[in-house]
């Protein structure tokens, strides 16, 4: 879906050359003096045609009839508008501050919101061949991957999360999650679920060469898994969240897996079932939550899966940690730096639970293709950014509706030095890339857009002496 909304943009940026354009920016001017002591008025909220206006509230660092310095009103403002934009529910935030008509000491703050497009279904159809000319030769629709995913993501305007997924066919999913950020009247304490059941025919079952391997079941499924989880969620102010996670994984493989790979279990037979328990600590300064330029991020997650209670269980810990750095440097330029690291502790992990670099977004750039299996290990990120394009914002024609039509965008050239290190306690002479300093660099292009969206193109070479282009999702720190 991001590459067909990325060619929209695209397309849209290049033959609407004529539309209007204008720097994002702050709808208020801070320019009274420091000692003068403002008072916080009426405070209006508009566009929130879905979004209660509790959740707005609970994101302002002000509220009505509070005394401030002017400047720290102003500063508080600018906090409260990323804290809206940080909630992922609106494209837009502009904060008005004006003095009162009969008041001139007291500031009346509009706060003007563009709500984005909150529920999407979207279809699945997908081949389970190699592409649509392999399939062809069969035209076996048992071969076919097919369902709808829904996802509501401000169901009944209270920022709760809806998310339903039907996928029959050859790969078989189904799941359901639903959780409520905020349950009590403080908005502190939110709850939430998920459950789901899964079977594949193909998996991964072993590394070799830092590249897995798999294992296809034509005549059955090489997995099953059920699943259910609940999650406990506070939130202190604006900047701080734990997170608690308590849940049951149940899994079923087919008998050839394990004779492939003794490792893949740990465990004798082909069933494995055990609780897990997860806790995340948040501390979130960033300006922006998907593309940030400036602020601090950290977290800490410990993890314990299994507790020895039963023989199908597995019975080892973690703890990981993150750390993110964003500085400007001088006008355009920006610097970005991320370190990572995780720890394992107990008995030693199965293959179809560990998880190391080439995972998610721990891994070091340019090395994209490969997977480093390991118990710890280490991710050193830096980037440099240039902004070639300054945030703009841009009304698309004949789109009705401003959640799509009204767009922001930037660019922004970067180089980067990614360093990292998996550490496997039983070391495998098959992956050679195991145990050893990974060092990545290269240059990249990021376009940011509404939506959270980031589409980034890379051009990198790794310690092997390989180049490569790779296109990515998300942010690179």
């Amino acid at each position: 879906m991001r590459f067909f909304a990325f060619l929209f943009i695209l397309f849209a940026l290049i033959s609407n050359v004529d539309a209007q354009v204008s720097v994002i920016g702050d709808t208020y001017s801070c320019d009274k003096t420091d000692a003068e002591i403002v008072s916080v008025g009426k405070i209006t909220i508009e566009g929130n045609d879905v979004t209660r206006d509790k959740i707005i509230s609970r994101e302002l660092e002000f509220k009505t009839g509070q005394e401030l310095l002017f400047t720290d009103l102003c500063q508080r403002a600018d906090l409260s508008r990323e804290n809206l934009l940080n909630r992922s529910l609106f494209n837009f935030v502009y904060l008005d501050l004006e003095p009162d008509e009969l008041k001139p000491n007291v500031i009346n703050i509009t706060i003007r919101l563009i709500e984005r497009w909150y529920i999407w279904p979207l279809p699945i159809f997908e081949l389970a061949d190699r592409n649509f000319n392999a399939w062809w030769q069969t035209k076996d629709f048992n071969r076919v991957n097919y369902g709808v995913f829904i996802t509501h993501n401000n169901f009944r305007g209270r920022m709760e999360q809806l998310k339903l997924l039907l996928r029959a066919g050859y790969n078989q999913n189904y799941s359901l999650l639903y959780e409520i950020p905020y349950l009590t009247s403080k908005q502190n304490i939110g709850i939430g679920f998920e459950t789901g059941y899964s079977r594949s025919r193909e998996i991964p079952y072993k590394t070799i060469g830092n590249e897995q391997l798999f294992f296809k079941n034509e005549n059955g499924y090489a997995q099953e898994k059920l699943f259910f989880k609940t999650l406990l969620s506070y939130r202190i102010g604006y900047r701080h969240s734990h997170f608690l996670y308590l849940g049951y994984e149940q899994y079923t493989f087919a008998d050839t897996i394990t004779k492939l790979n003794p490792d893949f279990m740990a465990i004798s037979g082909k069933k494995s079932a055990f609780i897990s328990l997860q806790y995340i600590f948040k501390h979130d300064f960033r300006d922006s939550k998907s593309y940030p330029l400036k602020g601090h991020y950290f977290d800490f997650e410990f993890a314990k899966s299994g507790f020895g209670i039963t023989g199908t269980s597995p019975d080892f810990q973690y703890v990981k940690t993150t750390f993110d750095w964003y500085t400007p440097i001088n006008g355009r330029w920006y610097w970005a730096s991320n370190l990572t690291a995780k720890f394992s502790g107990g008995n030693t992990q199965p293959y179809y639970l560990r998880r190391a670099l080439g995972y998610q977004n721990d891994f070091v750039r340019s090395y994209e293709l490969y997977v480093i299996d390991g118990d710890n290990f280490g991710i050193f990120k830096n980037n440099l950014k240039l902004n070639v394009i300054k945030p703009k914002v841009r009304n698309l024609p004949l789109i009705p509706t401003e959640k799509f039509s009204k767009i922001h965008y930037a660019l922004y050239l970067n180089v980067f030095l990614d360093l990292g290190y998996a550490g496997a306690m039983i070391p495998e002479p098959s992956n050679p890339l195991n145990n050893e300093l990974l060092i990545g660099s290269g240059l990249g292009l990021d376009l940011v857009t509404y939506y959270d969206m980031v589409f980034r193109f890379e051009y990198s070479r790794n310690r092997l002496n390989e180049f490569g282009f790779f296109i990515h999702f998300m942010a690179p720190i």
